[in-house]
Parts: structure tokens; C-alpha cells; sequence
């Protein structure tokens, strides 16, 4: 049911595994405990969701979810009573799966399924379990209840405790290509030459191009090459400085970390572009251009490292941006 959330037809790239989660679903072989891995927003989470539909559909047709039971409607609203999904909970400064959400998990997998012949437990996020819930979970992989299968999903697998690897199949997902992001965004009512662009910036990742078209990234990302090559043709002048960090009084902090983020890259491509595939491979051509001493872009690199550092102090934003760009063009000028 290509209209139903979860349907397989419905997830990006990374046809192989995909085929394989499908055949393990079919033939109720599903693994008891299963890890994801991969970097962010490239379709590990959706992956997971449609195996949990996949498992608990009252009528599944070779592994693919009906997506008109109760059982479906049930996980498409996350209210189904066999299907458990533990997340990371944020503060402004950490993210944490704490010892008391796995313990709560615990107690639901101790019982046995309400409604389905098995229930599902996604961990999304499992490297951020601090050391309390990783040992918990492990524990409870160590000895799994036949009725539970367990998904976790990690995007940096070296963070999971070695044991907690070795009690899961590991199925690591790849990036998508360009022409793949490319057109899921244009099927997303993105416009082309902007679907085209955001391709080509999002590292492989789906979910980093929608948060990118979604916040302005794009717009952030060629505002940062702008001073960039205004630096190189020496045209940073005081008075486009100041209007510059008069425009940074609209942003967040998060944001003028973004920009830093993007002058930084923009950087390391200049200067890698050689040897390397570069990350802004749609201003391949221009960065070819601009011609920076190594000296003088690890100079800039170190600035725009001190920078983000900054952003932390009580000083104004307008105040951090302008010092950073007098900085940078010091740099420069050296």
C-alpha cells in the first residue's frame, strides 16, 4: 500500500538491506536483536518503523505491511500496545537514554504481548545510552524474551559498548547518492535547481537536505562562501563587515555556528580539493578560483574553531561576527 507510511516503496536508497529486512519479515526469521548503523537521515528510523509494521500487521502480504489494520493504524500513530520506541532525552546541553527508560522498557518486555504474537522495541539513538542503561540493555539482550525483537539504531556504532555489538546482527546502512536525494525532494515539491543544490551539500544524508531546505541552510551556506571569496578578492571592506554583522542580529547562535560550520568546510575544500572529493562539490568550479596559502587557511580554520567556542560567552552575536571576520581578513592580509 504505497500510500501507507510505512510501506517499503517508501524508504530511500539502500536496496539490499531493504530486500533483506523485507525477506526477514516474510519469513517471520526476523533477528532478535538487530542493530542499525549509519550516519544521520538516511532512512534507518523509517527502516525500523516499517519492520515493526512489517512484524505486527495482521495481514502482511511477503514481508509488506496491509497498512489498513488496526494493527497498522496502531503503529502509524505509535499507540500500538506491542510496539515500544526508546528515544534520547534532550537538555540544552545533552542527550541522554537514561537507566530509568530502560528499566520502564524492561518491565514492558517482562510481560507478554498484548495484541500481536510479538512485540517490537526500537532504540534510536543507542549510543547515547549512558553506562547505567547500556549495561541494563545489555542485560536484557543477554537474555531476550522469544516474543521481543529489538532494533537499535545508532549513527556512530564505536559508541555502543563492544558486548552490546556482539549480542546484534549489525546492518549498516550506506549513504544515498546525489540522484537519489536529488529526486526524493523534487517528489517532496522541492524545486529542481534547488532539489539539485541541496543534493550535492547534504553529505549523502535525506534528512540533513530537508533540514537544510527547511531552516535556510542553503541560503546560510552561500552567504558563507560569499565572504569567503570576498576575502580573496580583498573586498571585505568595514562597511560590508558591519552590514554583515548587522545582518547576524537576526540570527540565532545556532545559526552563526552553522555559518562558521560552512565557512569552515568551504576552507577544506579549497585547500583539499586536489586530493579529495570535496563537500560543496556544487561550487567545485568557483572554488577553484580562490587561492589561499596553507598557512593562511590553518590560520582561518583555527579562527573559525575559536569562534564557535565563542558562542558560548554572553557577548553579542553582532559582536562575535564582526570580530570574526576582522580575523579572518587579518588573516588574510598577513
Amino acid at each position: 500500500m504505497k500510500n501507507f507510511k510505512y510501506s517499503w516503496e517508501n524508504i530511500v536508497g539502500n536496496e539490499e538491506k531493504i530486500s533483506r529486512l523485507k525477506s526477514f519479515a516474510a519469513t517471520k526469521n526476523f533477528p532478535q536483536s538487530i542493530l542499525f548503523s549509519g550516519i544521520e537521515g538516511i532512512g534507518k528510523r523509517k527502516a525500523a518503523e516499517t519492520c515493526a509494521a512489517a512484524l505486527l500487521c495482521e495481514n502482511p502480504t511477503d514481508g509488506e505491511p496491509c497498512g489498513t489494520c488496526d494493527a497498522c493504524k496502531l503503529v502509524e500513530a505509535r499507540t500500538h500496545p506491542d510496539f515500544y520506541i526508546v528515544e534520547p532525552e534532550e537538555t540544552k546541553t545533552t542527550r541522554n537514554i537514561k537507566i530509568g527508560q530502560i528499566r520502564e522498557l524492561q518491565k514492558e518486555t517482562a510481560l507478554r504481548p498484548i495484541q500481536s504474537e510479538r512485540r517490537v522495541v526500537i532504540i534510536d539513538g543507542a549510543e547515547f545510552m549512558n553506562k547505567p542503561a547500556a549495561n541494563c540493555v545489555l542485560k536484557t539482550l543477554e537474555e531476550p524474551q522469544s516474543q521481543t525483537s529489538f532494533i537499535l539504531i545508532t549513527a556512530n556504532r564505536a559508541g555502543l559498548m563492544m558486548t552490546i555489538r556482539s549480542r546484534c546482527m549489525t546492518m549498516n546502512f550506506d549513504k544515498l547518492t546525489r540522484e537519489q536525494i536529488e529526486t526524493a525532494l523534487e517528489r517532496l515539491d522541492v524545486e529542481p535547481l534547488k532539489a539539485k543544490k541541496l543534493s550535492a551539500i547534504s553529505d549523502g544524508s535525506l534528512g540533513r537536505a530537508l533540514t537544510l531546505e527547511k531552516s535556510g541552510g542553503y541560503e546560510l551556506r552561500n552567504a558563507a562562501f560569499a565572504l569567503v571569496r570576498q576575502l580573496f578578492q580583498d573586498e571585505l571592506n568595514n562597511d560590508i563587515l558591519f552590514a554583515k554583522g548587522k545582518m547576524f542580529e537576526t540570527y540565532t547562535r545556532e545559526n552563526f555556528f552553522d555559518f562558521v560550520n560552512y565557512v569552515q568546510k568551504i576552507l577544506r575544500d579549497i585547500s583539499f580539493s586536489r586530493e579529495t572529493i570535496i563537500y560543496n562539490v556544487d561550487l567545485e568550479d568557483e572554488l577553484t578560483k580562490i587561492k589561499f596559502s596553507d598557512d593562511i587557511i590553518l590560520k582561518m580554520l583555527s579562527e573559525g574553531t575559536a569562534a564557535q567556542r565563542q558562542i558560548k560567552s554572553n557577548a553579542t552575536l553582532r559582536l562575535l561576527a564582526e570580530a570574526y571576520m576582522m580575523r579572518l581578513r587579518k588573516c588574510v592580509k598577513s
